[in-house]
Protein backbone atom coordinates (compact mmCIF):
# COMPACT_ATOMS: atom_id res chain seq x y z
CA UNK A 1 0.00 0.00 0.00
CA UNK A 2 1.14 3.59 -1.14
CA UNK A 3 2.42 5.71 2.02
CA UNK A 4 1.33 9.50 1.99
CA UNK A 5 4.22 11.31 2.23
CA UNK A 6 3.68 15.48 3.51
CA UNK A 7 6.59 18.06 2.81
CA UNK A 8 6.77 21.21 4.26
CA UNK A 9 8.00 24.46 3.80
CA UNK A 10 8.55 26.39 0.74
CA UNK A 11 10.97 29.44 2.47
CA UNK A 12 13.67 26.58 3.38
CA UNK A 13 14.08 23.88 0.63
CA UNK A 14 10.64 21.81 1.25
CA UNK A 15 10.36 22.12 -3.01
CA UNK A 16 14.10 21.33 -3.17
CA UNK A 17 13.15 17.99 -1.24
CA UNK A 18 10.13 17.49 -3.00
CA UNK A 19 10.90 17.45 -6.29
CA UNK A 20 14.24 15.36 -5.62
CA UNK A 21 11.86 12.71 -3.96
CA UNK A 22 9.73 12.87 -6.74
CA UNK A 23 12.13 10.87 -9.19
CA UNK A 24 12.45 7.99 -6.50
CA UNK A 25 9.00 7.18 -5.41
CA UNK A 26 5.08 6.40 -6.46
CA UNK A 27 4.51 7.29 -2.70
CA UNK A 28 1.29 9.66 -2.60
CA UNK A 29 2.68 13.36 -1.94
CA UNK A 30 1.45 16.30 -0.23
CA UNK A 31 2.98 19.55 0.49
CA UNK A 32 2.42 22.25 3.60
CA UNK A 33 3.04 25.74 2.00
CA UNK A 34 3.46 27.03 6.10
CA UNK A 35 4.11 30.27 5.23
CA UNK A 36 2.11 30.78 2.27
CA UNK A 37 4.86 31.91 -0.07
CA UNK A 38 3.32 30.45 -3.43
CA UNK A 39 1.00 31.61 -5.69
CA UNK A 40 -2.18 29.84 -6.22
CA UNK A 41 -0.73 29.59 -9.78
CA UNK A 42 2.52 28.36 -8.66
CA UNK A 43 0.79 25.49 -6.67
CA UNK A 44 -1.18 24.52 -9.97
CA UNK A 45 1.86 24.53 -11.91
CA UNK A 46 3.84 22.40 -9.38
CA UNK A 47 0.94 20.33 -9.15
CA UNK A 48 1.02 19.38 -12.65
CA UNK A 49 4.61 18.75 -12.66
CA UNK A 50 5.01 16.59 -9.58
CA UNK A 51 1.73 15.19 -8.97
CA UNK A 52 1.57 16.47 -5.81
CA UNK A 53 -1.76 17.58 -3.53
CA UNK A 54 -1.42 21.08 -1.44
CA UNK A 55 -3.01 20.96 1.88
CA UNK A 56 -4.00 23.48 4.27
CA UNK A 57 -3.07 22.97 8.14
CA UNK A 58 -6.87 22.27 8.52
CA UNK A 59 -6.83 19.39 6.24
CA UNK A 60 -3.47 18.00 7.71
CA UNK A 61 -5.00 17.68 10.66
CA UNK A 62 -8.17 16.41 10.65
CA UNK A 63 -5.87 13.57 9.35
CA UNK A 64 -2.54 13.72 10.66
CA UNK A 65 -1.72 10.06 11.35
CA UNK A 66 -2.35 9.67 7.99
CA UNK A 67 1.05 11.15 6.74
CA UNK A 68 4.59 10.79 7.36
CA UNK A 69 5.74 14.59 7.86
CA UNK A 70 8.88 15.94 6.85
CA UNK A 71 9.67 19.11 8.20
CA UNK A 72 12.13 21.73 8.86
CA UNK A 73 13.94 21.51 12.50
CA UNK A 74 12.86 25.17 12.78
CA UNK A 75 9.60 24.40 12.15
CA UNK A 76 6.44 25.52 15.07
CA UNK A 77 4.61 22.88 16.64
CA UNK A 78 1.50 23.21 14.61
CA UNK A 79 2.05 19.21 13.22
CA UNK A 80 4.21 16.87 14.58
CA UNK A 81 7.30 15.86 12.88
CA UNK A 82 8.59 12.29 11.71
CA UNK A 83 11.68 13.27 9.93
CA UNK A 84 13.54 16.40 9.58
CA UNK A 85 14.83 18.13 6.69
CA UNK A 86 18.19 17.22 7.37
CA UNK A 87 17.57 13.46 8.28
CA UNK A 88 15.35 13.46 4.74
CA UNK A 89 18.43 14.52 3.05
CA UNK A 90 20.55 11.92 4.40
CA UNK A 91 17.99 9.71 3.06
CA UNK A 92 18.45 11.31 -0.25
CA UNK A 93 22.23 12.03 -0.36
CA UNK A 94 21.81 7.94 -0.09
CA UNK A 95 19.39 7.89 -3.31
CA UNK A 96 22.18 10.28 -5.17
CA UNK A 97 24.82 7.69 -4.65
CA UNK A 98 27.00 10.08 -2.98
CA UNK A 99 30.26 8.25 -2.07
CA UNK A 100 32.91 11.39 -1.52
CA UNK A 101 33.48 12.15 2.21
CA UNK A 102 30.82 14.70 3.97
CA UNK A 103 32.56 17.24 6.17
CA UNK A 104 29.86 19.11 7.48
CA UNK A 105 30.10 22.90 9.73
CA UNK A 106 27.54 24.69 11.64
CA UNK A 107 27.55 26.65 14.66
CA UNK A 108 26.24 30.55 15.66
CA UNK A 109 29.30 32.21 14.33
CA UNK A 110 32.12 30.95 12.14
CA UNK A 111 30.19 28.58 10.08
CA UNK A 112 31.32 30.73 6.90
CA UNK A 113 35.09 31.35 7.84
CA UNK A 114 35.90 27.75 8.86
CA UNK A 115 34.46 26.79 5.98
CA UNK A 116 36.17 28.91 3.16
CA UNK A 117 39.42 28.47 5.63
CA UNK A 118 39.09 24.56 5.14
CA UNK A 119 38.36 25.20 1.27
CA UNK A 120 42.24 26.37 1.24
CA UNK A 121 43.39 23.39 3.55
CA UNK A 122 41.85 20.92 1.33
CA UNK A 123 42.45 22.43 -1.76
CA UNK A 124 45.01 19.76 -3.42
CA UNK A 125 42.01 17.43 -3.13
CA UNK A 126 38.70 17.94 -5.04
CA UNK A 127 36.27 19.40 -3.15
CA UNK A 128 32.60 20.53 -3.74
CA UNK A 129 31.81 23.91 -1.17
CA UNK A 130 29.11 25.13 0.22
CA UNK A 131 28.95 28.27 1.80
CA UNK A 132 26.14 31.18 2.46
CA UNK A 133 28.40 32.86 -0.20
CA UNK A 134 28.25 30.28 -3.14
CA UNK A 135 29.03 26.76 -4.12
CA UNK A 136 32.45 25.94 -5.92
CA UNK A 137 33.82 22.81 -7.19
CA UNK A 138 38.13 23.71 -6.49
CA UNK A 139 38.38 26.79 -7.51
CA UNK A 140 35.22 27.21 -10.19
CA UNK A 141 32.21 28.48 -9.08
CA UNK A 142 28.86 26.80 -9.92
CA UNK A 143 26.05 28.54 -8.34
CA UNK A 144 25.98 32.02 -6.71
CA UNK A 145 24.29 32.78 -3.47
CA UNK A 146 22.77 29.61 -2.49
CA UNK A 147 21.52 29.22 0.93
CA UNK A 148 22.58 27.13 3.77
CA UNK A 149 19.91 24.98 4.31
CA UNK A 150 20.31 21.25 4.40
CA UNK A 151 18.55 21.07 0.66
CA UNK A 152 21.02 23.04 -0.63
CA UNK A 153 22.83 19.86 -0.15
CA UNK A 154 20.49 18.11 -2.40
CA UNK A 155 21.23 21.24 -4.98
CA UNK A 156 24.60 21.35 -4.52
CA UNK A 157 25.27 16.86 -5.71
CA UNK A 158 22.39 17.79 -8.27
CA UNK A 159 24.74 20.81 -10.20
CA UNK A 160 27.70 18.42 -9.55
CA UNK A 161 25.89 15.89 -11.29
CA UNK A 162 24.86 18.11 -14.23
CA UNK A 163 29.14 18.99 -14.49
CA UNK A 164 30.01 15.82 -14.43
CA UNK A 165 31.85 15.99 -11.57
CA UNK A 166 30.77 14.17 -8.70
CA UNK A 167 32.78 11.08 -9.03
CA UNK A 168 35.98 13.07 -9.10
CA UNK A 169 34.65 14.55 -5.61
CA UNK A 170 37.50 13.50 -2.62
CA UNK A 171 35.54 15.63 -0.15
CA UNK A 172 32.01 17.36 0.19
CA UNK A 173 32.46 20.67 2.85
CA UNK A 174 29.18 22.20 3.05
CA UNK A 175 28.14 25.01 5.75
CA UNK A 176 24.69 23.98 7.23
CA UNK A 177 22.21 26.31 9.07
CA UNK A 178 20.66 24.54 12.09
CA UNK A 179 22.46 21.23 12.83
CA UNK A 180 23.79 19.11 9.89
CA UNK A 181 22.88 16.07 8.20
CA UNK A 182 23.33 13.15 10.03
CA UNK A 183 25.96 10.46 9.76
CA UNK A 184 28.20 12.23 7.57
CA UNK A 185 32.43 12.12 8.21
CA UNK A 186 33.45 14.96 9.58
CA UNK A 187 31.05 17.45 11.70
CA UNK A 188 32.06 20.93 13.17
CA UNK A 189 30.12 22.73 15.94
CA UNK A 190 31.75 26.14 15.78
CA UNK A 191 30.40 27.17 18.79
CA UNK A 192 26.77 27.95 20.64
CA UNK A 193 27.46 31.99 21.49
CA UNK A 194 23.36 32.42 22.24
CA UNK A 195 20.86 29.76 22.71
CA UNK A 196 18.45 31.29 20.63
CA UNK A 197 15.13 29.92 20.60
CA UNK A 198 13.48 28.29 17.25
CA UNK A 199 10.37 26.51 16.48
CA UNK A 200 7.89 29.06 18.52
CA UNK A 201 10.06 28.53 21.86
CA UNK A 202 9.36 25.09 21.67
CA UNK A 203 13.38 23.99 20.47
CA UNK A 204 16.47 25.65 20.79
CA UNK A 205 19.59 25.94 18.77
CA UNK A 206 21.56 23.67 20.89
CA UNK A 207 18.95 21.27 20.90
CA UNK A 208 18.91 21.12 16.52
CA UNK A 209 22.81 21.07 16.21
CA UNK A 210 22.93 18.28 18.72
CA UNK A 211 22.86 16.43 15.84
CA UNK A 212 26.78 17.08 15.13
CA UNK A 213 27.51 13.98 17.33
CA UNK A 214 25.98 11.20 14.41
CA UNK A 215 29.64 11.37 12.74
CA UNK A 216 32.61 9.28 12.57
CA UNK A 217 34.67 12.38 13.76
CA UNK A 218 33.09 15.57 15.58
CA UNK A 219 35.35 18.81 16.39
CA UNK A 220 33.10 20.71 18.98
CA UNK A 221 33.38 23.91 20.81
CA UNK A 222 35.06 22.93 24.33
CA UNK A 223 32.67 25.49 26.34
CA UNK A 224 29.42 24.64 24.44
CA UNK A 225 30.11 20.69 24.91
CA UNK A 226 30.58 21.35 28.38
CA UNK A 227 27.54 23.28 28.97
CA UNK A 228 25.49 20.91 26.28
CA UNK A 229 26.35 17.61 25.26
CA UNK A 230 28.75 16.31 27.74
CA UNK A 231 27.05 13.01 28.09
CA UNK A 232 28.26 12.58 24.32
CA UNK A 233 32.49 10.65 24.15
CA UNK A 234 34.70 10.29 21.37
CA UNK A 235 34.56 14.26 20.96
CA UNK A 236 37.66 16.39 19.62
CA UNK A 237 37.09 19.66 21.54
CA UNK A 238 38.43 22.89 20.55
CA UNK A 239 38.84 26.25 22.59
CA UNK A 240 40.87 29.50 21.66
CA UNK A 241 42.48 29.23 25.02
CA UNK A 242 41.26 26.47 27.65
CA UNK A 243 43.91 23.92 28.41
CA UNK A 244 41.24 21.38 29.35
CA UNK A 245 40.44 21.06 25.30
CA UNK A 246 42.53 18.73 23.29
CA UNK A 247 42.88 21.45 21.10
CA UNK A 248 44.14 24.85 22.22
CA UNK A 249 45.93 28.11 21.42
CA UNK A 250 48.24 29.90 23.18
CA UNK A 251 51.18 32.72 23.31
CA UNK A 252 49.18 34.73 21.10
CA UNK A 253 50.82 37.90 19.73
CA UNK A 254 48.21 40.13 17.86
CA UNK A 255 48.57 42.08 14.74
CA UNK A 256 46.86 43.89 12.09
CA UNK A 257 48.31 41.90 9.11
CA UNK A 258 49.75 38.67 10.89
CA UNK A 259 49.21 37.13 14.29
CA UNK A 260 51.45 34.66 15.77
CA UNK A 261 50.06 31.52 18.18
CA UNK A 262 51.07 28.38 19.35
CA UNK A 263 48.44 25.65 18.22
CA UNK A 264 48.20 22.82 21.19
CA UNK A 265 46.73 19.25 20.04
CA UNK A 266 46.80 16.27 21.84
CA UNK A 267 49.85 17.29 23.84
CA UNK A 268 51.91 17.95 20.43
CA UNK A 269 52.67 21.89 19.46
CA UNK A 270 53.39 23.85 16.58
CA UNK A 271 54.12 27.74 16.17
CA UNK A 272 51.25 29.08 13.83
CA UNK A 273 51.42 32.68 12.12
CA UNK A 274 48.20 33.87 10.05
CA UNK A 275 45.62 36.87 9.51
CA UNK A 276 43.94 36.76 12.83
CA UNK A 277 42.14 39.98 14.59
CA UNK A 278 40.59 38.25 17.32
CA UNK A 279 39.76 35.31 19.28
CA UNK A 280 37.32 33.58 17.04
CA UNK A 281 38.94 34.08 14.45
CA UNK A 282 42.49 31.89 15.61
CA UNK A 283 39.73 29.20 16.70
CA UNK A 284 38.02 29.18 13.24
CA UNK A 285 42.13 28.36 12.19
CA UNK A 286 41.89 25.66 14.55
CA UNK A 287 38.59 23.82 13.42
CA UNK A 288 39.90 24.37 9.80
CA UNK A 289 43.37 22.90 10.64
CA UNK A 290 42.42 20.32 12.77
CA UNK A 291 40.14 18.72 9.72
CA UNK A 292 43.69 18.56 8.08
CA UNK A 293 44.79 16.11 11.06
CA UNK A 294 42.07 14.23 11.01
CA UNK A 295 42.88 13.05 7.34
CA UNK A 296 46.21 12.88 7.90
CA UNK A 297 47.70 15.70 6.31
CA UNK A 298 51.07 17.29 7.15
CA UNK A 299 51.00 20.16 9.12
CA UNK A 300 54.02 21.60 7.14
CA UNK A 301 51.44 20.99 4.20
CA UNK A 302 48.55 22.63 6.32
CA UNK A 303 50.04 25.62 7.31
CA UNK A 304 51.51 26.24 3.57
CA UNK A 305 47.72 25.89 2.00
CA UNK A 306 46.38 28.61 4.26
CA UNK A 307 49.11 31.10 3.65
CA UNK A 308 47.32 31.22 0.36
CA UNK A 309 44.46 32.57 2.39
CA UNK A 310 43.14 35.86 2.33
CA UNK A 311 40.75 36.86 4.86
CA UNK A 312 36.87 36.39 4.15
CA UNK A 313 35.21 39.34 3.10
CA UNK A 314 33.26 40.84 5.67
CA UNK A 315 33.93 38.41 8.38
CA UNK A 316 36.76 40.21 10.62
CA UNK A 317 38.37 41.33 7.48
CA UNK A 318 40.36 44.96 7.26
CA UNK A 319 40.88 47.39 4.84
CA UNK A 320 42.31 50.96 4.62
CA UNK A 321 40.78 53.69 3.39
CA UNK A 322 42.11 57.44 4.18
CA UNK A 323 44.28 56.30 6.02
CA UNK A 324 41.79 54.77 8.08
CA UNK A 325 41.66 50.80 9.65
CA UNK A 326 38.27 49.74 8.80
CA UNK A 327 37.58 46.16 10.02
CA UNK A 328 34.18 44.76 8.67
CA UNK A 329 31.81 42.76 10.31
CA UNK A 330 29.22 42.08 7.97
CA UNK A 331 27.10 38.84 8.13
CA UNK A 332 23.28 38.25 8.73
CA UNK A 333 24.26 35.88 11.92
CA UNK A 334 25.41 38.68 14.58
CA UNK A 335 23.97 38.56 17.81
CA UNK A 336 24.91 40.60 20.96
CA UNK A 337 27.40 37.95 22.13
CA UNK A 338 29.72 38.31 18.57
CA UNK A 339 29.13 42.16 19.02
CA UNK A 340 30.30 42.21 22.21
CA UNK A 341 33.15 40.52 21.04
CA UNK A 342 33.64 42.40 18.09
CA UNK A 343 33.71 45.80 20.54
CA UNK A 344 36.63 44.09 22.77
CA UNK A 345 38.75 42.81 19.88
CA UNK A 346 39.29 46.53 18.72
CA UNK A 347 39.84 47.70 22.34
CA UNK A 348 42.79 45.67 22.18
CA UNK A 349 44.58 47.68 19.00
CA UNK A 350 43.43 51.05 20.47
CA UNK A 351 40.91 53.56 21.93
CA UNK A 352 40.95 55.54 19.29
CA UNK A 353 38.14 54.30 17.43
CA UNK A 354 34.60 54.46 16.07
CA UNK A 355 31.93 52.05 15.99
CA UNK A 356 29.12 51.71 13.15
CA UNK A 357 26.34 49.87 14.37
CA UNK A 358 23.00 48.13 12.30
CA UNK A 359 21.79 46.05 9.52
CA UNK A 360 18.62 44.72 8.24
CA UNK A 361 16.02 42.36 9.09
CA UNK A 362 14.42 39.56 7.87
CA UNK A 363 18.24 37.76 6.51
CA UNK A 364 18.08 34.86 9.26
CA UNK A 365 15.45 32.80 10.96
CA UNK A 366 17.41 34.50 14.09
CA UNK A 367 16.44 38.10 15.02
CA UNK A 368 18.28 40.13 17.02
CA UNK A 369 17.48 40.38 20.88
CA UNK A 370 17.31 44.33 20.51
CA UNK A 371 16.53 44.47 24.53
CA UNK A 372 19.75 42.32 25.22
CA UNK A 373 21.79 44.64 23.01
CA UNK A 374 20.72 48.24 23.93
CA UNK A 375 21.52 47.13 27.52
CA UNK A 376 24.75 46.46 26.53
CA UNK A 377 25.54 48.98 24.39
CA UNK A 378 24.70 51.81 27.38
CA UNK A 379 27.76 50.51 29.15
CA UNK A 380 29.87 52.35 25.65
CA UNK A 381 30.83 56.25 25.13
CA UNK A 382 27.32 57.27 22.64
CA UNK A 383 30.08 59.13 20.92
CA UNK A 384 31.61 56.19 20.32
CA UNK A 385 28.65 55.17 18.43
CA UNK A 386 27.49 55.85 14.59
CA UNK A 387 24.25 54.28 13.65
CA UNK A 388 23.11 52.72 10.80
CA UNK A 389 20.54 50.99 8.52
CA UNK A 390 16.83 49.89 9.77
CA UNK A 391 18.52 48.10 12.74
CA UNK A 392 20.33 51.31 13.75
CA UNK A 393 17.78 53.41 13.56
CA UNK A 394 15.64 51.39 15.94
CA UNK A 395 18.62 50.48 18.46
CA UNK A 396 18.57 54.39 18.44
CA UNK A 397 15.01 55.14 18.88
CA UNK A 398 14.88 52.66 21.91
CA UNK A 399 18.39 54.04 23.30
CA UNK A 400 16.79 58.24 23.33
CA UNK A 401 20.39 59.15 23.19
CA UNK A 402 21.92 62.03 20.47
CA UNK A 403 23.64 58.92 18.86
CA UNK A 404 24.25 59.90 15.15
CA UNK A 405 22.79 57.89 12.73
CA UNK A 406 22.85 57.67 8.69
CA UNK A 407 20.44 56.13 6.43
CA UNK A 408 22.82 53.94 4.67
CA UNK A 409 26.30 51.96 5.54
CA UNK A 410 28.43 53.70 3.14
CA UNK A 411 27.24 57.28 4.14
CA UNK A 412 28.65 56.25 7.98
CA UNK A 413 31.46 55.24 6.70
CA UNK A 414 32.36 58.63 4.54
CA UNK A 415 31.40 60.24 8.08
CA UNK A 416 34.05 58.35 9.76
CA UNK A 417 37.02 58.43 7.35
CA UNK A 418 36.85 62.22 8.07
CA UNK A 419 37.25 61.93 11.82
CA UNK A 420 40.17 61.78 13.85
CA UNK A 421 39.61 57.93 14.66
CA UNK A 422 42.63 55.81 13.16
CA UNK A 423 40.55 53.09 13.55
CA UNK A 424 36.72 52.13 12.43
CA UNK A 425 34.82 48.88 13.50
CA UNK A 426 31.48 47.81 11.47
CA UNK A 427 29.01 45.67 12.77
CA UNK A 428 26.65 45.21 10.28
CA UNK A 429 23.97 42.67 10.39
CA UNK A 430 22.97 42.11 6.43
CA UNK A 431 25.17 39.87 3.16
CA UNK A 432 27.96 41.19 2.23
CA UNK A 433 27.01 42.03 -1.36
CA UNK A 434 27.63 44.78 -3.84
CA UNK A 435 24.72 47.13 -2.19
CA UNK A 436 26.68 47.10 0.79
CA UNK A 437 30.80 46.63 -0.08
CA UNK A 438 32.81 49.76 0.39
Amino acid sequence: MNKNILISDANHGGLVLLEEYSKYTNNNLFFYDIYDKLSKKDKQKIEKKLNVTFLTLDEIIKNEDAFIKINPIHMPPVIKTDFTHHEFVSYLLKKNHVNSKIIQITGVKGKTTVTTLLKHVLKKYNTLVLTSDELTFNSKTLIKKLSITPASIITAINKAKEENILEKIDYCIFEVSLGVVPNGYINILTNILEDYPIAKASSSASIAKESVFTSEFTICDYDCFKQFYNHHENVITLSFDNENADIYSSNVKYDIKNTTFDMNYFNKKTSMNHFALSDFYISNLLFAISVGLIINMDIEDITSNLRSSESVEGRNSYKYINNKLVIEDINPGLNTTSIKKCVDNIKKYSENYLLIIGGDYGITCEEIDEEKLCKYLKNINPQKIIFTGKLGYNLKQKLNESYIYFDNLKEAINFCTTTDKMIIQIIYRSEYNSNIQI
